[in-house]
This record gives structure tokens, sequence and C-alpha cells, in this order.
């Protein structure tokens, strides 16, 4: 059933492009006041678009969170990756470009930015400048000189462009202003923003002058969801991107990225309260003690952590299960008594194995 809606209502879907790890996830926890959307200090924590809705008095805000739109790395999954971050990015009404000011920006996000709010259409400016070789040149034939693109066309790439806001992040960590401020003056140089802000999401400053603008942009529209709705993820989803804030935090190297999830209990109580039990599957079972942590600390730390804001953000007495399940068995050094083998002897077995007998 479509959502009730109020007098005269007004929507704006809003995409988050940027960078990986540029605070993109963060930003929209942050103006949403929950935590929907996996947060860590890895690139790519985000690998599926999610939206989240803010609705203010009869104005909602839907939010569009993708994975960083310039590639961090040239696998064919990060590709993946960047494909929904420009999907994301032409479906929105209004594009937030959220940048790292204290991480200088480099060749790829200048191009990103000429891309999306360039001062000029490149077609225009090839244009002009071939005009201006030719005027230099001397007097030629006007047939001989380029056409310049009709205004239709003009206006149809204008129509397939949302109009870009800049979103200067991470100001808490800027030793002083005039650091965020050279960074503004930095991307000025290479596109133009309908308006910049500078934020912290993790201090929650700057938020309030940005949800007010964006609710001032919103036009004359139907709610698409209802007003106490936070996000479409669904509960097992909301469940995973939890966990992964925490597994991206604690663990190193690429062991995030290849931890499965599945939720494999889900049953209410007669007090009103709910049991989950959520299930983590690794490789083998040297991965699930390092999951497990001594004694089970880490797995208990984070069933308390993910139960805590679940409790909070579903407004319901939560009691959550985690279990680690192996693929298969294997045994380690210790396991086998034998000592831990140090750098060097793994390094001299490599190479006494030589190259046609690497598995």
């Amino acid at each position: 059933e479509p959502p009730v809606q109020p007098a005269n209502p007004c929507s704006l879907r809003i995409g988050l492009a940027g960078p990986p790890n540029a605070g993109k996830s963060s930003l929209m926890n942050a103006l949403l006041g929950c935590p929907i959307s996996a947060v860590s200090p890895k690139v790519n924590t985000t690998r599926d678009g999610l939206r989240g809705i803010k609705t203010i008095g009869n104005t909602q805000l839907v939010f569009i969170d993708a994975p960083g739109i310039i590639p961090s790395h040239s696998r064919e999954e990060n590709r993946e990756l960047v494909d929904r971050a420009w999907k994301g990015y032409r479906d929105c009404d209004l594009c937030l470009l959220v940048i790292d000011c204290v991480k200088r920006p480099t060749q790829e996000i200048f191009d990103l930015v000429r891309k999306v709010c360039p001062h000029e259409d490149i077609g225009r400016s090839e244009v002009r400048r071939r005009q201006q070789a030719a005027e230099e040149a001397g007097p030629v034939p006007k047939a001989w000189l380029p056409r310049p693109p009709s205004e239709s066309q003009a206006l149809q790439r204008e129509e397939h462009r949302p109009p870009v806001v800049l979103v200067l992040n991470k100001i808490d960590k800027a030793e002083e202003l005039r650091w965020v401020r050279s960074r503004d003056h930095e991307f000025r140089a290479h596109g133009t923003f309908d308006k910049i802000f500078y934020v912290s999401a993790k201090k929650e400053q700057g938020l309030q002058k940005l949800l007010e603008y964006l609710t001032l942009q919103a036009p004359p529209r139907k709610w698409t969801y209802p007003a106490e709705l936070k996000t479409t993820l669904s509960h097992v989803d909301q469940i995973k991107h939890l966990v992964n804030t925490h597994i991206f935090k604690w663990f190193n190297i690429d062991l995030p990225y290849k931890i499965e999830q599945q939720t494999v209990g889900w049953t209410p109580r007669l007090d009103g309260s709910l049991l989950i039990e959520h299930e983590l599957i690794v490789k083998d079972s040297i991965v699930a003690r390092m999951v497990l942590g001594v004694r089970n600390t880490i797995v208990s730390r984070l069933r308390d952590q993910v139960t805590y804001k679940l409790r909070k953000l579903w407004g319901m007495n939560v009691e959550l299960k985690i279990w680690v399940r192996p693929l298969r068995q294997r045994l380690s050094r210790r396991d086998r008594g034998l000592a831990p083998q140090s750098e060097l002897e793994a390094r001299r077995e490599r190479k006494s194995q030589g190259p046609g007998r690497k598995k």
C-alpha cells in the first residue's frame, strides 16, 4: 500500500558520491541519527547501495549510499562497485560530493569533479579552443570551423547531470580552519558547486545547516516511504551491516572481505523480546579461532556491541547469539607439535619449492 501522504508533501533523492573512505556512510548515519550503514577505516566497506530515509515535517529526504565512485584497485569486483556508485549518482535529484578535507586529493578525484560538475561543458570548451586556434592562424572559411552544440543538446546533457553540493568532511581533524578553506579553493578551481559545507560526521558539526539546505531543495512530490521508516534494508541486512562495522575495524588485511554471514534463527518471544541467531562462515578452523579470540572474547564483544545498537535502532529488547562456522578443519603448526615458523624460514621454504611447485 502507498504511504500516508501529508498536506503538500515534498521529497528529495540525495546521492552520496566521493572517493572510498571519505566518510559517506558516516555522514549518512549522522544525518539519520542511527547506525544504518557499515563504517570502518577500510576502503569499500559499503559493498551494496542502500537507502536511508529522513522525514522532517512534510519533507522526506532519501539518501542513497553507494560504494566509492573511484576504484581503489583494478579488480573486476571493484569495477562492479564503481558501476553501482555511478547508478546511484544517476538516480538522484541532488548529489553530495563527500571529500576528506585532510587527505590530499589525487588527480582521479579532480577528474571526477570535472566530470560531474565542470565549469564548462566539455564539448563547448573544445569547440571554443579550436575556434580560438583558427582565429589566431588567420581568416578561414566558416565551413572549416567546428559547429558548437545546439541548445537542445546542451539542455539534454544538463538534465542528466544533477546539481552537486561539495561536503568537506572530517574538519575536526584539520589543525586550522585555513587548511579547510584552502581545500575549498582547490576544488572550486576544478568544478562548479551549488553550495559548499564544512562538516564533521564524527563530531556532528555543521549537519544542521546541511539538513536545512536539503529540506529547502526538496520539490513537491509524493512520499515514497512511510514516515516511520529509516532504511530500505531488511532486518537481516541491518544485522549484517552492523556486524561488518566491527569486523572491518578489528581485523586487518583481507580477512573481513572473506567472511560470509547468514541469519539462521529468528524467534519472537512471548515477553515481546526477539532472539536472533547469526552465523559467521569462515574458510577454516584457524581463521575461526582468530574471529573467536581467546576464550571467545572477540565474538562476545561483537555480540554485545551489535545487540546494543539493534535495541537502540529497533526500540525493542533483542538477544543476539553469534556462531562461527569453519568450512573445513585445519591444524596449525602448534597443533601438530611443531615450533612456530619464522618469516625467514617461510621464505626459504618457498624458495626451495621453486616456481613450478607453488600451489
